[in-house]
């Protein structure tokens, strides 16, 4: 659990009146729940596992601002512009499987070596290095696909000449790997497309693009999004993709926002479904916003708004319980922050079917209680049981006390769980059979 120690940090550093510049001097790295997995070939063992499931009913975690972290934490508002910790390729082996990469260009330059990342006005990392993690990950992990999503922020103008670099630059890092234009035409079609036959295919990245880093001329050629599919593999976005932007920083509207946006679309097989999980800082509208952004009770960091958005009693629950929903690509910043509600989005996925067994409750006092009903009533698209509150959950008249969990997958043995529990216990039992296993790690 993040300490009172690190909610005053926050808030010493969220407070303009303190931290007036926004230096990412501070920023929250310690998870709610400390159970960081390596998620790094988890598609690849689901397609073996079920290969002809489709890709667009498959859960994945998606990273939005994915690359922000290239943002130097000493440069001027880095804070409000970071939703990231770690690295491209450390949160594709955390499970990320979409990446949202955000460039700008040098207007007197036509390098690719001046292709940067950025986040509106911040600047981070050179675009390259971003594509040599991707390479990276993919060639380590041939069994894995990504979806990356690169959007030209046109404020950081971008020459023609230097448009077409990028191009080239991602055709020539991931070749035959990426989905083609004829892919795209012939078997490539998210309505129908298996993990199967991706792999089959030996196709492990799907390149989007937006509008913007379109439609320029090089040397009386002109580039447009047909151009650059056929040419460079790199599809414009809303061919393969929806999503919404919710544009509020309130939890709960964030929440019925999605709930809406899935319920109109969630039922489209067309495209993958992004459903993004972002709170977005919004600036003073009166003297009171502006003494709580002062005093950093209100906050323009990403970061401190995702305390309040992953607390368990908030995303998690509204995802767990709404475990059978169409999820398709689950939007989050700082994916470091959330180990376990990621490992349970992935768990999602699982062919095989969970059985609870037994399930009571012994309390201090030495009563026992039996709630196998209320505990398979937890289990979600019949392969995972995500526990956030055990009193609340199991319906139990108090909240200390030790769960005894037997449960099994399909005709494997049976696996006896003896839980001591609290109020601030959760406990998720997913399927390890294409997940690494706790005594698998490092």
């Amino acid at each position: 659990m993040p300490t009172n120690t690190d909610a005053t940090k926050d808030r010493l550093c969220s407070a303009l009146a303190i931290n007036c510049c926004q230096f990412g001097c501070y920023i929250q790295a310690k998870p709610r729940c400390d159970c960081c997995h390596s998620n790094d070939d988890w598609m690849g063992k689901l397609t073996t596992l079920a290969p002809d499931l489709k890709l667009r009913n498959v859960v994945m975690p998606a990273t939005h601002d994915s690359a922000s972290s290239t943002i130097s934490k000493w440069t001027l508002f880095s804070a409000v512009g970071l939703c990231q910790n770690t690295s491209i390729y450390e949160q594709l082996k955390r499970g990320a499987r979409y990446l949202d990469i955000r460039i700008g260009g040098t207007p007197t330059s036509a390098s690719v070596d001046d292709v940067f990342i950025c986040h509106g006005i911040l600047k981070g990392g050179n675009f390259g290095n971003v594509m040599e993690e991707v390479s990276e990950f993919l060639t380590e992990n041939p069994g894995e696909f990504v979806v990356m999503e690169v959007v030209y922020v046109n404020i950081h103008e971008m020459p023609p000449e230097q448009r077409l670099r990028v191009f080239q630059l991602m055709e020539s890092t991931f070749g035959d790997r990426m989905i083609s234009q004829e892919d795209a035409k012939t078997w490539f079609k998210v309505k129908n497309v298996t993990l199967g036959t991706i792999r089959q295919k030996s196709k492990n990245i799907l390149l989007l693009i937006d509008d913007r880093i379109c439609n320029f001329t090089v040397n009386g050629k002109l580039y447009d999004d047909k151009t650059v599919a056929q040419e460079f593999g790199c599809h414009k976005n809303v061919h393969f993709m929806t999503n919404k932007w919710h544009n509020t920083q309130c939890t709960q509207q964030l929440l019925k926002s999605n709930e809406q946006f899935l319920n109109d679309v969630g039922r489209n097989e067309k495209v993958l479904v992004n459903s993004q999980f972002v709170l977005t800082p919004m600036p003073p509208s009166g003297v009171q916003d502006a003494i709580k952004l002062l005093t950093g009770v209100n906050s323009l960091r990403p970061v401190s708004l995702v305390r309040q958005l992953y607390k368990k009693d908030v995303l998690e629950k509204f995802v767990r319980d709404r475990g059978g929903d169409n999820w398709n690509l689950v939007l989050l910043d700082f994916i470091d922050l959330c180990p376990q509600f990621v490992r349970f989005l992935i768990g999602l996925n699982s062919p095989r079917t969970l059985e609870v067994l037994e399930a009571t409750l012994a309390t201090k006092d030495g009563d026992e209680v039996g709630v196998k009903s209320a505990a398979k009533e937890l289990v979600k698209r019949n392969c995972t049981l995500y526990l956030l509150d055990f009193q609340q959950d199991l319906g139990l008249a108090v909240s200390e006390g030790t769960l005894h969990l037997k449960y099994k997958f399909d005709d494997d043995e049976s696996v006896d769980c003896v839980i001591p529990f609290d109020q601030d216990t959760e406990y998720l039992i997913c399927d390890d059979s294409f997940l690494c296993r706790d005594d698998e790690q490092d």
